[in-house]
């Protein structure tokens, strides 16, 4: 089989002179804990900024030291040019266009372990009318492809760029995060598979539907890849989140929406995406009177807060569509929103007690070449996506690579503000099938925090870095 590599169009030079990092790190070494525990846990405030569909190997598989893309290039294979496989390639386009993710799509990428399914699934959502014609494919044409899982897009590009990859030339910002704080290379996502799923998991450690909810049955919940689509005035999420726990315990939280809530799905480009932020649907929420904390927010908000030091102690802060790294949003715009929400908190009187933490819900189609560890139930985990950890007490330049999930963050949250005590815990029986939060499976990120080290400076980046990236998307 005859092996090619995907360029992007005139960045050919550019392309041949990025090295491909080695594979394998070595396995992460966790902090003594005398480190973490000889002194009180300092942090306040938890952050969390929630990005869109990016897989680990694409913006981080040539970092160094990372558990990266092999420097043996895999060759994956192709039904439109079956004599030949496409390797993995840099790609300095702003705006790229990914593949397939939800759950079937994922286990054809993994493929039982062989990672190689990513090209054929995104060539196969595209559908016959782009395949090759006259020898090639046209990647100037647009067609009618099925709507995407989120609603973002009908029409689409003959553009097969599942093969490629960013690196620190074109995301500065978040690689200079990754040298300067923690980079996780080993955190998959919860839910194997697309956005509310992996959103959902993102606030309770479940993935579920549940079959009757007027009334509301908890015990009609049950696990599910697929997610039901919450609109305002209804509550399909009877299982328990982690804002309950907030609320017993006396916590203060709260979400910052990045324009404003817009519709469930296909929201305006400047407003959120109800699929992006599920806890205005959970029962809990609604029932403790905090709806307004789940969707009555802005971002503009968090800024006025941060600035003023008055952050509540968890923060969660959605992106919308133009600002979310989600394909096919520029990734200069996902950096500059990104380092702008972490510009207001280290410049504020709130940063010496904070910890920011960066995540990508899921992996959007692109390349990865781990496939998950294990299972730890129906829900996944799926594929690793990037995940960075700013903090003024997390120590400098790791790379943590225990492995995690978005199941951990909840776990952090748990440590910091909860004693410890678990959604499973709070005395509201729901029938998830485990304990994400409590699983033995998964690493602790306390243990990337030195709290005897005096809180270091920030790291105030521009918003508008230099870099190579280019807009438009990259032919095949």
């Amino acid at each position: 089989m005859k092996c090619l590599r995907l360029f992007a169009g005139a960045l050919v030079a550019i392309a041949l002179a990025v090295a491909v990092a080695p594979a394998k790190a070595g396995l992460f070494t966790a902090l003594p804990q005398a480190r973490r525990a000889a002194s009180s846990n300092p942090l306040q405030h938890l952050i969390f900024i929630v990005q869109e569909n990016r897989s680990f190997d694409h913006y981080f598989g040539t970092y160094p030291g990372a558990d990266g893309i092999p420097s043996a290039a895999p060759c994956l294979p192709s039904k439109w040019y079956p004599s030949q496989c496409f390797t993995p390639y840099p790609n300095h386009a702003a705006s790229n266009f990914g593949g397939p993710y939800v759950n079937k799509y994922q286990v054809a990428d993994i493929d039982g372990g062989k990672m190689d399914g990513y090209v054929i699934q995104r060539e196969q959502a595209l559908g016959p009318q782009c395949a090759p014609k006259n020898g090639r494919v046209d990647p100037r044409r647009i067609v009618a492809a099925p709507m995407d899982d989120e609603g973002v897009r009908v029409n689409d590009h003959c553009i097969v760029d599942v093969m490629g990859y960013h690196d620190g030339t074109d995301l500065p910002n978040y690689w200079a995060y990754a040298k300067n704080y923690v980079l996780f290379d080993h955190l998959y996502e919860s839910a194997e598979s697309w956005s509310l799923p992996s959103h959902l998991a993102l606030f309770s450690g479940w993935s579920a539907q549940c079959t009757k909810i007027d009334p509301p049955e908890i015990g009609s919940c049950s696990s599910n890849l697929n997610g039901k689509q919450w609109v305002p005035g209804k509550i399909p999420y009877l299982w328990t989140d982690i804002t309950y726990l907030l609320y017993q315990n006396g916590i203060t939280w709260s979400a910052y929406l990045d324009g404003g809530l817009g519709s469930a799905i296909g929201a305006p480009s400047n407003k959120v995406q109800g699929i992006w932020i599920p806890l205005g649907g959970f029962e809990t929420v609604n029932d403790d009177g905090q709806y307004a904390n789940a969707v009555g927010s802005t971002v503009a908000d968090f800024e006025s807060q941060a600035a003023a030091g008055t952050l509540p102690q968890v923060s969660w802060v959605i992106p919308n569509y133009e600002d979310s790294d989600h394909p096919q949003a520029s990734v200069a715009k996902g950096q500059a929103f990104v380092t702008s929400v972490v510009n207001a908190v280290e410049g504020g009187p709130d940063w010496s007690s904070s910890a920011i933490v960066v995540v990508w819900d899921d992996m959007g189609g692109f390349y990865d070449h781990e496939p998950p560890p294990f299972k730890l139930d129906a829900d996944g985990p799926g594929l690793r996506v990037p995940a960075l950890l700013i903090s003024p007490y997390a120590v400098a330049g790791t790379i943590d690579h225990q492995i995690l999930t978005s199941d951990s963050f909840l776990k952090l949250v748990e440590d910091t503000f909860a004693g410890g005590e678990s959604i499973c815990q709070t005395g509201r029986s729901d029938p998830r099938p485990d304990c994400r939060d409590e699983s033995t499976q998964l690493g602790n990120i306390l243990d990337d925090f030195d709290f005897n080290q005096p809180a270091r400076p920030p790291l105030i980046l521009s918003t508008h870095p230099m870099s190579l990236l280019v807009e438009g998307g990259s032919p095949r």
